[in-house]
């Protein structure tokens, strides 16, 4: 392995990796939800933006649906963590590139309805999808033309087909949209219905009440944006005039090939028409069926591009073996075509088919330049709340207003996020580093600094391996959180990749820190079908902390998705959590997805033997505790969590979006544990008391969201829900908008009403305004504020009511370089 670095990039990467070495073993990890954010170019000069979470997450919509200048996409957070301990607003920058305009991800809502913010600095093409690991959002970015006129960077690598795929669905990016049509008469795209045969009816002697029979009209097709010539595709044909049938006339049969080829020409103009436009707006499903169609027509001068655009569409649309399947059919055809050569070349990038003998290793081209980048953020913000609470006391008769007000928040929060990459057409090295710090002012408080990542990372594209050294994020394998240690893989035969992690977790516990090693293997990376499975062994202490195998299976095609994921603990012999979740887009505007998911909470380890109390696993030991005692110990101790959530989103214009999701959930109950005597005397092992079940828990919410709703450039969302459980039922109402003004400022309000009430009489009613504004300066520096208020009342059935007032706000700025 050679290295073409220059002294300087050398020295860098040298002292950053001892660096990296030295912090990932001496500091806490936070609970932060993304972990990272990666882009690759594609073939047509866009790129695919992967976003991975730290945890494994449920995709459930997305907002704007093809176009905007600010993307939302709701998520549901998977694990026994709450939400509300994510940290909200957190932000990461994109790497820079020369094919689409920048972007930054902020994490919003994690505690009401989880998303992230995607916000471009120009309107940005994109079409978004889940990732096939179930920790990922694919989002492929459309090219923009604009960024590399104007804000040439770092041009990202093209993956090579010798490399494994990437845990994302093989979709292209849509090319570049249509232009306002020049000024022609509006038409119909599609028009199936053949028209008459170019032959002169023969005179007619019309009377003097007759009205003159209407002529077919002539069109004219529609001038779109270029489609093909300069993204690697073959240039879309010209379409020739058409006519339009005349209403109401029955056509006459062909006499003659002549007349039949007219008409099949006819017929498919049209649809080629439709088939074009429907590729330029990201319709792949309309496009496939519209090529189909003259395909069943009779042989026309069409049927050889509809063979070769139908294999293009189906390749965008993520179905890759129809697409060789019709590459492979024109070659067949048409073996002179015209577009023959590019056939050749195309289906040499698939690789050759499972039948085939193996072909002789290709030989590796000469090694580039490396090209060296930094990009990140920086970001400090102030936060204070304030709360009041008024209430009365009653003396005898004597009713006395009491008001107790407090400062529960005054702290400054700095995040750093740095990254160092450089790379060529062979290698790719990155050195990461994530730091959050917390200067906490209230009295007896302790300031806290947690960093989330530091490592080094090397990727080779030819020979198809990777590793990473440092604080990281577990990738899967069956790692339970960030840890400090070595990840790496080797990819082979295409379809297949082996992995494997050594190292510490590096979040607190009452014991040391548990170490573990990985193994696991993944299939199927580059067809619809694939998953992985995995083998992990955890110690504590010196003893048998977690021991289990697990994976996934996964079934990605472009409109439907299946992912199904395991992990069974061999020393507890339970499973210790199975997940299923899917999606479906149909074709006529309705999006479906659905969870079921089942877990302990938390998950299955032997520290779990001392949940709740200040014992530990080596004290218990220590004193005549064996491990088949503190197993049953901690089966005592580990609830279950149950979730079953369906969802659905209608898309009823590029404007507006409809969607609703209803979700059950329970928590088991746990019994009392431990030994406590009826002096108090609590024994070695801590007593716990019974938890009682939650109880089936459910929701129903409606969510409207629309762009231009108050104002020219807005992203408006409206929604109502209604929850209900054993013993208490609630109603949220909400509403945000988050207004573009001349796309330096930003105003997002919110305003969230709430009423509660309980099976005991109580109720408790809650309005909570939020106001945030943004400025961006210099392109590169964000200034933000905000502001909001809690008013909750809370009555009690035989105590006087409650008013709490809580007043907060915050500002900083976010520096992205």
């Amino acid at each position: 392995m050679q290295f073409i670095f220059s002294n300087r990039v050398r020295t860098v990467l040298l002292l950053c990796a001892h660096f990296v070495l030295l912090c990932s073993f001496a500091a806490p990890a936070a609970a932060e939800l993304l972990d990272d954010v990666s882009m690759s170019s594609d073939t047509n000069g866009g790129a695919d933006a992967v976003v991975r979470f730290s945890v494994p997450i449920q995709y459930l919509r997305h907002f704007p649906q093809r176009k905007s200048l600010s993307l939302s996409i709701y998520f549901n957070v998977l694990g026994d963590t709450p939400r509300e301990q994510w940290q909200n607003y957190e932000a990461f920058r994109s790497p820079p590139s020369d094919a689409v305009t920048r972007f930054t991800v902020t994490t919003r809502d994690l505690s009401t309805g989880p998303k992230i913010v995607v916000h471009f600095t120009r309107p940005a093409e994109y079409i978004v999808t889940p990732g096939k690991d179930g920790r990922s959002i694919l989002i492929h970015i459309k090219a923009d033309k604009a960024q590399r006129k104007d804000e040439p960077e770092a041009r990202l690598p093209v993956e090579k087909p010798v490399v494994a795929v990437a845990a994302v669905p093989p979709v292209m990016t849509p090319p570049p949209a249509i232009l306002p049509p020049k000024a022609v008469p509006p038409v119909e795209s599609v028009v199936p219905i053949a028209p008459p045969i170019a032959t002169a009816p023969p005179p007619v002697a019309a009377s003097a009440k007759s009205k003159p029979a209407p002529a077919p009209q002539v069109v004219v097709p529609k001038q779109t944006a270029q489609l093909g010539g300069m993204d690697g595709l073959p240039r879309f044909p010209k379409i020739d005039p058409y006519t339009l049938p005349v209403e109401g006339k029955v056509l006459p049969e062909a006499a003659t090939v002549e007349q039949q080829t007219l008409r099949s020409n006819n017929q498919a103009a049209p649809l080629m028409v439709a088939g074009r436009d429907a590729l330029l707006a990201g319709q792949m499903f309309a496009a496939i069926e519209a090529f189909n169609k003259v395909l069943n027509l009779p042989p026309n001068k069409y049927s050889p591009d509809a063979q070769l655009w139908i294999g293009i569409a189906r390749e965008r649309s993520g179905q890759q073996v129809k697409a060789r399947t019709e590459y492979e059919l024109y070659q067949k055809l048409y073996p002179e075509g015209e577009q023959s050569d590019w056939i050749k070349a195309r289906l040499r990038r698939f690789g050759p088919v499972a039948t085939a003998k193996p072909k002789p290793e290709a030989t590796k081209p000469p090694p580039t330049e490396f090209q060296t980048t930094q990009y990140g953020s920086v970001s400090s913000y102030y936060y204070h709340g304030n709360s009041q609470t008024d209430t009365v006391t009653t003396t005898g008769t004597v009713e006395t207003p009491v008001t107790l007000s407090t400062t529960d928040q005054s702290s400054l929060i700095a995040n750093v996020n740095m990254t160092v990459r450089s790379y060529n057409n062979e290698y790719d090295n990155r050195l990461v580093f994530q730091d959050l710090y917390s200067a906490n002012f209230l009295p007896g408080k302790d300031n806290t600094n947690r960093m989330n990542a530091a490592y080094y990372e090397l990727r080779n594209r030819f020979d198809n391996y990777s590793t990473r050294i440092g604080r990281q994020s577990a990738l899967g394998g069956g790692v339970m959180g960030r840890f400090d240690g070595i990840s790496g893989g080797y990819g082979f035969l295409q379809n297949w990749r082996v992995n494997a992690a050594v190292g510490r977790l590096s979040e607190y516990t009452l014991d040391t820190k548990p170490t573990f090693y990985s193994l696991g293997l993944d299939f199927g990376l580059a067809s619809p079908l694939g998953g992985s499975f995995y083998y992990i062994s955890q110690n504590a202490d010196g003893l048998l902390d977690r021991k289990a195998t697990g994976g996934n299976l996964r079934y990605f095609e472009q409109g439907m998705s299946a992912n199904a994921m395991l992990d069974y603990d061999m020393q507890f012999k339970e499973v210790n959590f199975l997940t299923l979740q899917g999606t479906l887009n149909s074709e006529d505007g309705i999006d479906y997805n659905f969870l079921l998911d089942r877990r302990r909470a938390p998950t299955w380890s032997i520290r779990n033997a001392v949940i709740g109390t200040t014992s530990t696993v080596e004290y218990l030991l220590q004193h005549g505790w064996t491990m088949e005692d503190l197993i049953a110990l901690a089966k005592l101790r580990t609830a279950i969590s149950n979730m079953a959530q369906i969802g659905m989103t209608q898309r009823l214009s590029e404007k507006w979006q409809l969607g609703t999701d209803f979700v059950v959930s329970n928590t088991t109950g746990l019994p009392a544990s431990g030994t406590k005597t009826e002096g108090g005397t609590i024994g070695d092992e801590g007593y716990v008391d019974a938890t009682p079940s939650t109880g089936t828990l459910w929701s129903i919410s409606e969510r409207v969201s629309g762009t231009n709703v108050i104002s020219s450039n807005d992203i408006s969302t409206a929604s109502l829900s209604y929850s209900r459980s054993n013993t208490q039922s609630g109603t949220s109402l909400m509403f945000n908008s988050r207004v573009f003004l001349e796309e330096l400022w930003t105003v997002d309000g919110t305003l969230r009403l709430y009423w509660q009430k309980d099976d005991q009489g109580g109720s408790q009613n809650t309005v909570s305004p939020l106001l945030r504004v943004g400025y961006r300066w210099r392109n590169d520096i964000t200034l933000e504020g905000e502001g909001g208020m809690d008013w909750i009342k809370t009555e009690t059935s035989g105590v006087q009511p409650t008013k709490t007032t809580r007043t907060y706000f915050s500002f900083g700025f976010r520096w992205d370089y």
